[in-house]
């Protein structure tokens, strides 16, 4: 349909009906609660508003999956509308839709954005053959705070990174062609949450947001301004208020920045219910206020609640100048709908489902991620992988025989796809004598007598993470330390497997653990991947993207922490806690490998940076192991002197390097004098003259210093 066509349809179009597009609903108002592919039943809608004419007036659903389903109430939609516009469905594919990826804060732990992309790419093809037009990601909030149950959908701490992973999501998903439409095979991309939904007071979910603006330009808001660069085709708006004004009601945020400063033109969607929750705000008196301070900030769709629809007619009326942008807000649904081809063809291909679903190429893509997403954060005395001697095993532990390991948000995946840890450590290596038990009180004493070496599987429950799960107590629970420390005194060799959705604070047991291999939550390969990195047919190579604090009480904490005139010493009266060591238990960048690089031969290719002229860092990579594998460098700046106070590092760039094993690789990481500016006290993007300090990965000393 050309773009003339859209505008007679829109011209065509009652008040009604134009805030009817502009509306979304559960789909269970048009064909009941089908079956299991059918989220949830949704709110208990006023059936005065939702009425038999209403409901046939709506732009999208949420909350419907499947072919046949969605195809049910398509059909049951056109049947019934007079302008006979299909609806979007619209849904919450996080990490996968029925194959299942790592969480994505797992998935950033691979640093690799081209493995990214195709999770994105496989993830949009289960969708759309599932009949989603839209998907609820990515969600590129920066995250400091382990307490904030959302982290595991996050990228991390640090604000290029999550900015450029969520930008690789993005261009998996939408799978843009050549003349800029979405692929056949591609779905719209919904970034969010906008914006510093990830800054909540103390970690608690859905809590008010109070930063100054520096701190959201120079941190908060750059993952969203790098991940917009790719173009998606909605932006949710947060349910947090931000410096007073909750964001769904804040034309600052989304017309002066979203709009204005970061250049984002298409729809803009808010978060479930968010309009409505206004009133609980307490920034508007009613419904209707609600509705009216959610259009004039610039909110397109109204998720779930139905403040638009029940009172459009008294708001058009005593705010004519708002019907502009309704009007173009219609117009960019009418555009949505025609570029993802739904007035030629609005129905999925029920036929085509079964092969897109868990096929397998998605399923080897699911294991590779899993592989890459696992970080090693401890190997003492080369405790992993398995040795040769190693022949009986015995799996203990809550998460030794479990098949949930897919993490919350988990979508339409299941429990009995997925592979638990004992079944891919017997898949991985035929030869092991494997036993598998909850405790150690389960295993019988002669199965112990013959044992060779335990593997610990423990870890924090997928339903203890994820959104609504905030949490003050990031430890593991007393009986699984227990178990470690029982495990320990059977003198037998042994390592931990950890599986959870965000870094846990480990101090009172970590000296319990000779080697600590974290796997957050794998997915649907989850017991394949782990056990292929236990027994060393593959390295573990991920890096932490979040910080692991001591204790608890630690949080937030995150390694570009503002420099301070007291920096943290054994002085009391300096920045630190006097109870607990300093700094992380495992920080931001680390990860260790069976491969054990090292780097060597470091050249810079000037000592100043000018405004024509950058500056390259060369050097190379050694591997000296049987491992081939992918080395993460990560390269930071410290600015030494200048008039804003600066963190005490920030990353600048990063690579993902293949080394071959027995082999070398050479790296050039480029410094631009992008990579110098930052946002001033007066809010001004600005580049000091001055000495800058270049690290490499955890090198405690600079390997270069340069001026500009």
């Amino acid at each position: 349909m050309d773009n003339n066509r859209l505008k007679e349809l829109l011209a065509s179009m009652t008040l009604k009906e134009k805030f009817g597009q502009l509306s979304q609903i559960t789909g269970e108002l048009y064909v009941g609660q089908v079956d299991e592919e059918m989220v949830e039943t949704g709110p208990a809608y006023p059936q005065h508003i939702l009425d038999e004419d209403t409901i046939y007036t709506i732009g999208s659903v949420i909350g419907a999956s499947g072919a046949e389903t969605t195809n049910r109430i398509q059909a049951e939609y056109l049947q019934r509308s007079r302008l006979k516009i299909p609806l979007l469905f619209m849904h919450d594919a996080i990490h996968g839709y029925r194959t299942i990826f790592p969480i994505p804060l797992g998935l950033s732990c691979s640093w690799d954005e081209q493995l990214v992309k195709l999770v994105a790419e496989e993830t949009a093809s289960e969708l759309r053959a599932g009949g989603i037009h839209v998907n609820f990601s990515p969600m590129t909030d920066l995250v400091r705070d382990a307490r904030w149950g959302r982290v595991m959908e996050s990228f991390g701490e640090d604000p290029l990174l999550s900015g450029n992973l969520g930008r690789a999501m993005i261009r998996g998903y939408q799978k843009i062609l050549r003349d800029g439409r979405i692929a056949p095979d591609g779905v719209a991309a919904c970034l969010k949450h906008f914006a510093a939904y990830g800054a909540g007071v103390a970690g608690k979910d859905y809590n008010a947001v109070d930063m100054s603006m520096r701190e959201f330009f120079e941190f908060y808001g750059k993952p969203y301004e790098i991940a917009l660069q790719e173009r998606p085709k909605l932006v949710m708006s947060s349910f947090n208020s931000f410096n007073g004004v909750p964001v769904t009601a804040s034309s600052e945020m989304l017309k002066e920045i979203l709009r204005g400063q970061y250049g984002f033109e298409d729809l803009v969607i808010s978060d479930w219910g968010a309009v409505t929750e206004l009133q609980k705000h307490r920034v508007a008196r009613d419904g209707k206020e609600a509705a009216e301070l959610a259009l004039e900030a610039g909110v397109d769709i109204e998720m779930v609640s139905t403040h638009y629809l029940e009172h459009f007619e008294a708001i058009v009326a005593e705010r004519p100048e708002l019907l502009e942008d309704v009007n173009a807000a219609v117009m960019k649904v009418l555009r949505l709908k025609n570029e993802l081809g739904l007035f030629e063809n609005p129905f999925a291909d029920e036929a085509n489902e079964d092969e897109v679903i868990l096929n397998p190429v998605s399923l080897a893509l699911a294991e590779e991620a899993g592989i890459r997403s696992c970080v090693l954060l401890k190997n003492e005395n080369e405790m992993l992988p398995l040795r040769p001697e190693h022949r009986n095993i015995i799996l203990v532990g809550p998460f030794a025989r479990t098949r949930e390991l897919l993490g919350n948000w988990a979508c339409k995946g299941r429990f009995r796809d997925a592979v638990s840890l004992e079944e891919g450590l017997k898949q991985a290596d035929d030869s092991l004598s494997v036993a598998a038990f909850d405790s150690l009180e389960d295993c019988p004493k002669e199965v112990l007598a013959r044992c060779d070496y335990i593997v610990v599987a423990i870890g924090e429950y997928w339903e203890q993470s994820g959104e609504g799960h905030s949490s003050v107590n990031l430890e593991l629970e007393d009986k699984q330390k227990q178990l470690i420390r029982d495990v320990k005194k059977t003198g037998l060799p042994y390592t931990c497997v950890c599986f959870s959705g965000r870094p846990l604070a480990l101090q009172d047991i970590v000296d319990d653990m000779p080697a600590l291999l974290w796997c957050w939550y794998p997915g649907t390969r989850a017991g394949v991947a782990v056990s292929k990195l236990l027994t060393g047919q593959e390295t573990p190579t991920g890096k932490l993207t979040m910080s692991f604090p001591r204790v608890s009480a630690q949080t937030p904490i995150y390694y570009n922490e503002y420099s301070t005139g007291r920096p943290a010493n054994t002085s009391s009266y300096s920045s630190r806690y006097q109870d607990s060591d300093i700094g992380p238990l495992f920080a931001f960048g680390h990860g260790l490998t069976y491969a054990q690089a090292t780097y060597s031969d470091f050249v810079i290719s000037g000592s100043r940076i000018t405004e024509t002229e950058d500056l390259w860092v060369t050097f190379q990579i050694n591997n000296p192991s049987q491992y081939e594998h992918s080395e993460i460098v990560i390269l930071y700046i410290e600015d030494v002197v200048s008039r804003t106070v600066r963190p005490v590092r920030e990353m600048k760039a990063y690579q993902v390097v293949p080394v071959p094993a027995y082999g070398s690789a050479n790296v050039e990481m480029p410094i631009t004098l992008e990579d110098l500016r930052y946002v001033d006290a007066d809010l001004r993007k600005t580049v000091e003259p001055g000495e800058f300090r270049v690290y490499v990965n955890d090198l405690e000393h600079p390997v270069f210093t340069f001026e500009y």
